[in-house]
């Protein structure tokens, strides 16, 4: 690579030049990149310009990462959202590895790295080349030779989760053949920020529940009251034993991890005609299958029939289920699904990852699945459904303990459905594109509505849990 002049001016008085000069007769001169006395020398290290942005619906997360050279080094900064799991060690940041920022070398030399004192900050690490280095507590050092380079945050550890601001200084050095080191610094601020959910929130230490909800389960076409469960710190180790007992992270497990089984909770909404509507969740498993299924549900638009989100209805919803062992199947791949009694037509879209993995046949693009339901009883001659099946862009399959952020949107000006499934801790994600619901579903009206999310299993199955809900109305 052809090497970057770059001129550097140093005011410095007359008697010092002199014995600047002896020294160099004897020993390094340590030249810091700044002043106004002038030196011809190679740029040891040149950071690129440039951010790089990652959003994803959970929460509405968005994390930022800004840089770019000074006069002196480089400076940058970073928008982090806190998604952390809990262990007894602390809070780990569960998103994906973070780019901070980008870099090219013409000259070999040693880069160290460090995060500033912080009381709320357990362990912090950074991976520049392949190379992994403890930033916090102590000091990363990476002995670079000429190329290009990304510096990204691979784990962060907190004590508690807190808002703030936490630096990241460091500095390259170089020696070049005149023997004269050189010193380029380094400085990255890394803003530190709470996502917010309004439906649910079991992250960073919090056990919230913010409006009234009731929970259905399903076994093999029977009514349970064994699950949804919810399990707090205190059991948590039970749900993520198959993982690691030092996590007490508490989630609230839709189904158990065995076949043909479902759970859901409902919630009421207050809707305005012609809002679009968007339900996002953060999900995970702990156990399940080599293929795991069927993953997660949401059902917008319900009018309860003969139920309500009241305790008189809590794990005793009138509901029909659609299900292979019933021969009410609406997919080859969606396991049994739970339809509660409504007065009107309903949305249920289901991301299923067992799409692609279990099921390979052709014709099918993606893992989602979309219905428009008419069930207004409990017989399955009043059951109505209308529906397209794997469908979407984009497939993966996620692993045990994996954070999976999945939102699905509908948009009353064009009456379609959309989603995007993301698992945080590997960026693979699926996505739904528009699918217009002209020929079965009108706009609702304004009023209110029972919305919903769900986990499920088929023949083959995972523990599918929820740790945050969040419900956004918009237009």
């Amino acid at each position: 690579m052809r090497a970057n002049k770059q001129v550097v001016t140093i005011a410095v008085p007359l008697a010092l030049v002199t014995a600047l000069l002896s020294l160099v007769t004897v020993g390094d001169v340590v030249n810091t990149y700044n002043g106004n006395m002038k030196v011809g020398t190679t740029q040891p290290i040149k950071v690129t310009p440039g951010s790089f942005l990652y959003q994803t619906p959970c929460g509405q997360l968005l994390i930022q990462s800004q840089w770019s050279p000074t006069n002196t080094g480089f400076s940058g900064s970073i928008n982090l959202p806190l998604i952390t799991l809990s262990t007894t060690s602390g809070y780990r940041l569960m998103t994906i590895p973070i780019p901070m920022f980008s870099f090219t070398t013409s000259t070999s030399g040693a880069l160290t790295l460090k995060i500033n004192t912080n009381p709320y900050i357990a362990s912090a690490y950074l991976n520049i080349g392949g190379t992994t280095q403890q930033v916090y507590p102590g000091t990363g050092t990476w002995s670079l030779t000429t190329g290009s380079y990304t510096a990204s945050l691979t784990s962060l550890t907190l004590t508690t989760p807190t808002t703030g601001t936490v630096t990241l200084t460091g500095n390259y050095n170089f020696t070049p053949a005149t023997g004269i080191t050189f010193t380029y610094t380094f400085t990255e601020t890394l803003n530190l920020k709470q996502p917010s959910f309004n439906v649910m929130n079991l992250l960073n230490g919090q056990q919230n529940w913010y409006v009234p909800h009731v929970y259905q389960g399903d076994t093999n076409q029977n009514p349970t009251s064994s699950y949804p469960i919810y399990y707090p710190p205190s059991t948590a180790p039970q749900y993520w034993a198959p993982i690691s007992t030092s996590i007490n992270q508490p989630v609230l497990m839709m189904v158990p991890a065995r076949t043909f089984s479902a759970g859901a909770m409902f919630w009421n909404e207050t809707y305005t005609s012609g809002q679009s509507v968007t339900i996002t969740i953060l999900g995970t498993y702990s156990n399940g299958t080599s293929n795991p299924a069927d993953g997660y549900e949401f059902y917008l638009f319900i009018t309860p029939k003969k139920w309500a989100v009241s305790s008189s209805s809590n794990y005793s919803i009138p509901y029909l289920v659609s299900s292979p062992q019933l021969g009410t199947q609406e997919s080859p791949v969606q396991g049994e699904v739970i339809l509660p009694a409504s007065a009107a037509w309903y949305i249920v879209v289901q991301w299923d990852p067992y799409w692609q993995y279990g099921y390979t046949a052709s014709g099918y693009t993606g893992q989602w699945n979309v219905w428009a339901v008419r069930n207004t009883g409990t017989a399955y001659s009043q059951l109505r459904i209308s529906s397209v099946n794997g469908v979407g862009t984009g497939y993966f399959k996620p692993n045990p303990g994996d954070y999976l952020c999945i939102s699905v949107t509908y948009n009353a000006t064009t009456n379609t459905v959309s989603g995007i499934a993301v698992d945080l801790n590997t960026g693979a994600y699926a996505t739904l594109p528009p699918i217009n619901l002209n020929q079965v579903f009108s706009p609702p009206s304004g009023g209110t509505y029972v919305f919903g999310v769900a986990g499920n299993t088929g023949g083959a199955y995972a523990d599918w849990a929820i740790l945050a809900v969040n419900y956004t109305a918009t237009g």
